[in-house]
């Protein structure tokens, strides 16, 4: 069995083809949340993820989009990106596509071929703004793993790329496809092929997604920073 995990999709409709035109020989979809926020194609973007994906959990921004809340659980330095993307996104969307948002649960568990698989955005118990990055002591990922009985846990908001193994499990970030993190603007995956991980990028047009945030109702600063992000890949 081959599994695409995806994560941090963030409106970028060019990175998520991207990842989808290069991963087609693959029996399941998982996504990891943050469907949307930041980048310019929200819509297209919920209805690539609902239309591909066959378990998907909600995101801190998914969250906050979706309810409306003014708090996506940013800290400061990405909250005054994060809010006008907000209302941006809310804008554009119609009321189905809020709700559907909504809905999504924060953990999913589920059991395949024999292996065991939990699903989260931020942290494996659901906290969808928990941060644990590739440098997170192992200690500290024992305990955020106590409870948990799964051979794969897929969690995402880092932007980061993680492959660790802490006791009997194996804790997996896909990075980013949209906004991706670590020095490469390529979209970034990982790949589930019988009990073995692989993390992957693939190139996409960054400047067509830079020509559609420019066609957005989104603050010129805010696009000038989110274009000079994408540029970098350094989210």
């Amino acid at each position: 069995m081959r599994i695409l995990i995806i994560s941090d999709i963030h409106s970028n409709v060019q990175a998520l083809s991207a990842v989808q035109n290069n991963e087609k020989g693959v029996d399941k979809i998982f996504c990891l949340g943050d469907l949307v926020n930041y980048g310019p194609n929200p819509s297209e973007c919920i209805e690539h993820v609902r239309s591909i994906s066959d378990t998907i959990v909600k995101g801190n921004h998914d969250h906050a989009v979706g309810t409306g809340k003014d708090e996506c659980g940013c800290p400061p330095k990405y909250r005054e990106l994060a809010e006008p993307g907000r209302d941006y996104t809310r804008s554009v969307l119609n009321e189905g596509e809020r709700e559907f948002l909504q809905t999504l649960t924060p953990v999913e568990e589920l059991e395949l071929n024999g292996f065991k698989f939990l699903l989260s955005h931020g942290s494996p118990n659901g906290d969808m703004c928990k941060y644990l990055p590739p440098s997170t002591p192992d200690e500290a990922m024992a305990r955020e793993l106590e409870g948990v009985e799964a051979d794969f846990v897929f969690v995402g908001h880092t932007h980061i790329p993680m492959l660790k193994m802490v006791g009997k499990t194996v804790v997996v970030n896909p990075g980013s496809v949209g906004f991706p993190s670590g020095g490469s603007p390529m979209a970034s995956y990982a790949i589930w092929e019988d009990g073995k991980v692989e993390i992957k990028r693939v190139k996409y047009d960054v400047e067509e997604t830079i020509k559609a945030l420019k066609a957005t109702s989104m603050p010129p600063k805010n696009i000038d920073e989110l274009s000079r992000k994408l540029l970098l890949g350094q989210f």
